[in-house]
This record gives C-alpha cells, structure tokens and sequence, in this order.
C-alpha cells in the first residue's frame, strides 16, 4: 500500500522471477520464474496457485481481469481468475506475440511462421469482468444468460451469485443459481423476494412511500438469516418483533424440537408442556432413547431417564444418574444397570458402579474381568487386603498377554511369583533385573539352575565370558563353560576351567569330542590345537590326512612323530602317483629320497622332460643322460637322434642313427657338428649297404670312409673280380 507504506502481502518463492505483473485492481498478481512455470497469487487470500508448469507467454487482457498464456502448442486463457482451474484451451501452432483489444473484440496475435493469425477471444466473458469490475451486475447477468453454459461460465455465474449474495441483490442471486441448477436456493430467494415485494407494497399502502424496497422488512431477514443458516440470528429477529410462534415453528420445520420447546419455555409459551410431551412421544417413537432420557433427566424424572438409557443400550449414563443424584432406587433396577454394564463389555464402569454402591468384591470381579487391575488393587488394599497377591499375579499374566513383559515384572514380585519375574524378565531383555531376581533364589533349586543356564547364554553373547562362565559354573554346567571359551579361541582360560573342575579323563573326553565337532564343521586349525592339548597328535595327523592337507599333516609328523617322516613322505607321494597328481607326488618321493621313483613315475606317465629334470635335479647330469637315452629308445628312428642332438649329445646321437639305420641322419649330424666321426659314419654305412646287396653303394661308401682296401675285399669275396 503506497499510502501507508504497509506491505499487503509477501511472495515466498525459491527461483528467480523472470515477469510479473498486477491485474488493474491490484487485486491479484501474475508472476513466472526462470523455469517458465507460472503462478497466480491472491493478495487478499495471500495464497499463490500455479497456473501452468510451463509457459512461453503470459499477459493480463487490458482492462479486464482476464489472463491469456500460452504453453507449448496450447493457448490457455482464464475468464475467470477467481477460479483458476476453470481454463478455456485452444490449441495453436506458433508463438503468441500480442493481445489487440478495440471495441467489441479482442484477439490475440499468433505467428506462424510464414504468417499471422488472430485468435478471437469471447468479449461477453471478457465484458462480463469489466461489469463485475463497475459493480454492475444486472448487466454481468445479462451478459451471462447470452452465453452458452460450459465450465468457464458456471464458474462465472457461481462468483456473480455469492457476490450477489453478500451485497443483498436477491434477485440477481435468485437468477444466477436458477441458472446453474441449484433449484431449492432459487425457490427459496423466490420466496424472500415475493416477501419483499410483499412487504413493499404494504408500506406503500399503509405510509404512501413507494422508497422502501421491502427487503428491511423482519420476515425478508429472518429468511435471509435461515439462508444463511444463521437461524439463532433468525430466531432473534422474530423474538424482536414478538413473534413466538414463527420463532418456533421456524425450529419445528427444522426438525429441531428442543430448540423450539426452549424458544416456548423462554417465552412462556402456554403449549410448553403439550408440546414436551409431544417431542417425548416422538422421540420415543423414532428410537431416540437417549434424547427422550435425558429430556426426562432434566425434568428430574430419574426412574423414567434410567429405564430409557437401558432401553437405548447406554448403561454407563444410567449408572451415572445413580451415582451423581445419589439414588437409592430399587435393588432390581440398579440390578439391571449392573447387568447392562457387564454385558455390555463396560466392566471398569460395572466396576465404579458396584464401589459407589459399597457392593466391594462384586466390584474387584467386574475390575478385574475388565483388566482395570489398578482400581481393583487399590479397592482391595481398603477392603479386602488378602486379595491383592493374586490380584496382582493376575495383573501380571495379563501383562505379558499383552507382550508388556516389562511392565510385568514388578506385578510378579509383589505376588512373590519370582519363577514368572524371571521369566518375564529374560523375555523382556531386562537381564539386569533377571540376575537379581535369580540371585535371590535356592542356588540348588532345579529350576533356579535353568535359569542360570539361560542367563550364561546371554552373557555369552554379549562376550561377557566371565559372567558367563560363572552362571555356567552356578547351574553345574562346567563342560558349557569350557565348550564356551573352545568356540570363542580362548584356549588358556578354557583349560584353566577344565582343570578347576574335570578330571583328566573327562577334559581329555571333552576335548576329543570338541575337536571332532570342529573337524566336521571345517575348522581344522581349531580342532588341532585341542588334540595337542590332550597330547593326541595321531588324531590330528589323521585328521590332515582325511582332509587331504598334508602340508599340516607332514608338519605334525616332523614334530610328534620323526622316525615316520620318510615313510609317511614315501606312502603320500604313491598314493598321489595314483591320483595323477604328480608334482604332488614327486615332491614326497624326493622328500623321501627317493627320486629315482619320481623320475620313473614322469617315465611311465610320459612326461620325459619333468623326468628328466628330476634326474639332473637330484642325480646329476649322467642320470639325466640316461634318461635321455632311455626316451631316444623310446622314440626310435630319426626322433630318437634328434633328441639326442637336442640333449647336446651328438656322438650319442651319431651312434644311435647308426645303429637304427638312419645313416643319411647320421652323416648330417657328423657333417655339421662332428667332422671327425664322419669317416666312421661312411665306414659303418658301407658295411650295412654290403650286408644288404648293395655292392656298388658299398663302394662308394668305402671310398668316402677312405677304405678302399674293404671294398676290393668286399669284391674279392663276391668273385667280382672285374669291379675288384
């Protein structure tokens, strides 16, 4: 407000408003943010509403209180901005440039690229804000009863009759909800204004005044206060000009009986009390129990208002007229509230009922089955001391059907049932509160035993052992004691329990089965350390084996058992050469100092190069030879002396090509490396080719072995005397 310098209202808004804009009565402002959503804020209401979450164009249409926006392919235009969501959609295609307004039209400019459309707007609806504007709403109405009826315009009709309301133009109101279909608020303001028009001509009449329009007159109020529904206003309005029975029958028509007898009494009604005995008749008739029961109740008729909240179902107010006005009525009708109470399930109410009555222990019943143990604790301490210990023994059982084991607990005590406080106690975490509770009981009790048991499990698991270990000892459980610390590697503090408490045969028993347990369950290191404990390393040796660890099995041989260290070596690698699992294998055979079997074992699965290896490895290079001879064997041929050669045995190799027949081999291999031997190459050659009949290879073969002389010999023998 620039007068007072006061603010009217203030906008919390998170982003960045990029346009804003007041409506021409400063009534309501439009604004956009930088994420191009667009809001609506009401500076009377002081609330802001969004509009649209995306808008490219906004603008109010001059001089009016009409908005046209545009959202993508839409353009968005509200008539009526009092109610926002009521929006006119028309689908465009292009981007909103202006709004034209002359004389009887309004459009707004489009363009779509490769020209410019206008989009005209309704100008009734638009004129429409302009009469609402001047407070011209005959003219409003007029214009809207030339429009078609759709969303846009009911909302319109709906704003002319509330504000046609409020400034008491009744007739433009009785139009506009005749209009949008509200019959009986059309009737009714047709009633009013015939009242008015009424009441005008009567004062014409009566002071010859044709200024007053009637519509001050006492009935057309009071039918404005009914409208309203102001009808305490209405009933005020006819008291004053002193008309009692309008006043009552305005209530009676209202089906509000008691109001209209209160109107009656207040004004000393000579049908007051005909007319509280017809209301009473039809109450009772309707059903209305309650209502003619306490009509009866104000009249003090208590009997009467008892008999008729037991005929509704409505003990507890029964019970509460005896109570409150201290009635001694008979024993059958206070019989019969009990009996309504308790059937009703309303036991704490029996039971206040009952106490009130001094009827004590019928009370403690009814407090009791209606779980209100504490009035029915306190009722007894007064009355009957020796019921409080199995009332509070029941509070408790209660209690912990409930699952309130907590609460419980105390209940218990004071009932001495310390077997249930411990229970409700361990089930309700309160381990604290169990542990004093079972403290104070016969350690040597069976039962007090069990709960040592449960309580050591507890501490257990809060790796409390020392607390556990001692209730583990208190309920005779010393093997749970040391099984405990086995399972939580606490082997010191378990053998210091065990040799506390068991004998050697039992700890050494204990152990064993202990161990056992681990082995099954895959904790071998666990399971070790216990049969050493008890000096058992055959069964942890064992135990290795089956696991097919032995690496941990040779580990606790070459401590506990030495003199079987080879054997043992010797009997894995065999039984490994079984399974193919030879490297395996060759490491015990050479433990076992045998690798000569390793070397065999390569050999007989094949594998010459890992034989060989193991030969020069542990045997030197004259094994390895051997074994390299042994695989040329094996090979046979040409393979056989390349493998020799490969070996760097060549004169070897020489000698076996020879020997196999492979001479063209051997000469190559004495050509490229062993010059010298070449000569004998050519000379064992030749005697193979003359064993065989070839004589003129022989020859030649001598020749080249530089031995002529056998070749004359060789012919000499042949009777070739030429060729000799």
């Amino acid at each position: 407000d620039l007068v007072s310098g006061i603010p009217l209202g203030t906008v919390h808004h998170s982003g960045k408003v990029d346009w804003l804009e007041l409506n021409k009565r400063a009534s309501k402002l439009l604004f956009r943010d930088k994420s191009r959503r667009l809001y609506l804020y009401d500076i009377t209401s002081m609330e802001c509403t969004t509009l649209l979450n995306y808008c490219s164009y906004v603008q109010w249409v001059p001089d009016s209180d009409v908005v046209v926006a545009q959202n993508r392919g839409d353009l968005c235009v509200w008539y009526s901005i009092d109610t926002p969501d009521r929006v006119a959609i028309v689908p465009i295609k292009g981007d909103v440039e202006d709004i034209e307004r002359s004389p009887g039209r309004t459009e707004v400019i489009v363009d779509e690229g490769t020209n410019t459309v206008a989009y005209g707007l309704d100008e009734a609806l638009i004129e429409f804000g302009s009469a609402m504007e001047m407070l011209d709403y005959a003219r409003a109405c007029s214009l809207l009863e030339q429009i078609t009826m759709t969303p846009e315009t009911e909302a319109m009709w709906q704003n002319l009759s509330q504000i046609a309301l409020s400034q008491s133009r009744l007739q433009i109101a009785e139009r506009c909800f005749a209009a949008l279909g509200d019959v009986a608020k059309a009737m009714f303001l047709n009633r009013i204004n015939k009242l008015a028009e009424d009441a005008r001509e009567q004062h014409v009449k009566t002071y010859n005044n044709d200024l007053y329009d009637g519509y001050g007159h006492y009935t057309v109020r009071a039918e404005l206060h009914i409208l309203n529904r102001e009808f305490k206003s209405a009933e005020r309005v006819l008291l004053e000009q002193g008309k009692v029975d309008e006043a009552m029958g305005m209530w009676d028509d209202l089906w509000k009986f008691d109001e209209s007898i209160a109107v009656a009494e207040s004004n000393n009604h000579p049908e007051v009390d005909q007319r509280k005995e017809q209301y009473f008749n039809w109450l009772k008739s309707t059903q209305q129990e309650e209502k003619a029961a306490e009509l009866r109740e104000r009249e003090r008729r208590y009997e009467e208002a008892i008999n008729l909240y037991l005929e509704g179902g409505l003990p507890a107010r029964a019970a509460h007229v005896v109570n409150t006005h201290g009635m001694t009525t008979q024993p059958q009708l206070l019989e019969a509230i009990a009996s309504a109470l308790l059937k009703a399930g309303m036991y704490e109410k029996a039971g206040d009922f009952f106490e009130k009555l001094q009827m004590n222990e019928r009370a403690i019943d009814a407090y009791k089955k209606g779980h209100s143990f504490r009035r029915a604790v306190e009722l007894s301490r007064r009355v009957f001391p020796g019921y409080v210990v199995s009332l509070e023994e029941a509070w408790g059982d209660w209690l912990v059907s409930q699952k309130q084991l907590d609460s419980a607990i105390n209940h218990y005590i004071e009932a001495n049932q310390y077997i249930k406080a411990i229970e409700a106690s361990i089930n309700s975490r309160q381990w604290t509160k169990a542990v004093q509770i079972v403290d104070s009981q016969d350690p040597n009790d069976p039962i007090t035993k069990k709960f040592y048991k449960l309580i050591a499990s507890h501490f257990e698991d809060q790796r409390q052992y020392a607390e556990a270990e001692k209730y583990y000892i208190k309920a005779g459980m010393r093997q749970e004691a040391v099984e405990m610390y086995t399972r939580n590697n606490l082997w010191d503090l378990a053998h210091k329990v065990a040799k506390m408490y068991m004998s050697e045969q039992e700890i050494s028993a204990l152990y064993i089965n202990q161990a056992q347990q681990y082995e099954i369950s895959g904790k071998y290191k666990d399971a070790e350390r216990l049969y050493l404990k008890v000096n058992e390393p055959d069964l942890a040796i064992h135990m290795y084996k089956k696991a097919r660890q032995y690496d941990s099995m040779i580990r606790l041989v070459s401590v506990y058992r030495k003199e079987l260290l080879l054997k043992t070596h010797q009997t894995l690698a065999v039984q490994l050469e079984r399974e193919n699992n030879y490297k395996q294998s060759e490491y015990h055979y050479v433990q076992a100092k045998e690798w000569k079997a390793a070397s065999n074992m390569y050999r007989e699965a094949g594998h010459w190069e890992d034989a060989i290896r193991v030969a020069k490895l542990h045997g030197g290079v004259n094994a390895s030879k051997q074994v390299v001879f042994a695989w040329a064997v094996q090979l046979g041929g040409e393979m056989g002396a390349k493998l020799l050669t490969k070996f760097g045995l060549v004169e070897q190799a020489i000698e076996y090509a020879i020997e196999s027949g492979h001479f063209d081999h051997a000469v190559e291999l004495a050509q490229s490396s062993l010059k010298s031997k070449l000569p004998y190459v050519h000379l064992k050659h030749a005697m193979y080719l003359e064993d065989e009949g070839r004589f003129k290879e022989a020859e030649d073969s001598f020749v080249k072995a530089n031995k002529p002389k056998e070749a004359i010999d060789m012919y000499i023998h042949q009777h070739d005397w030429i060729n000799a």
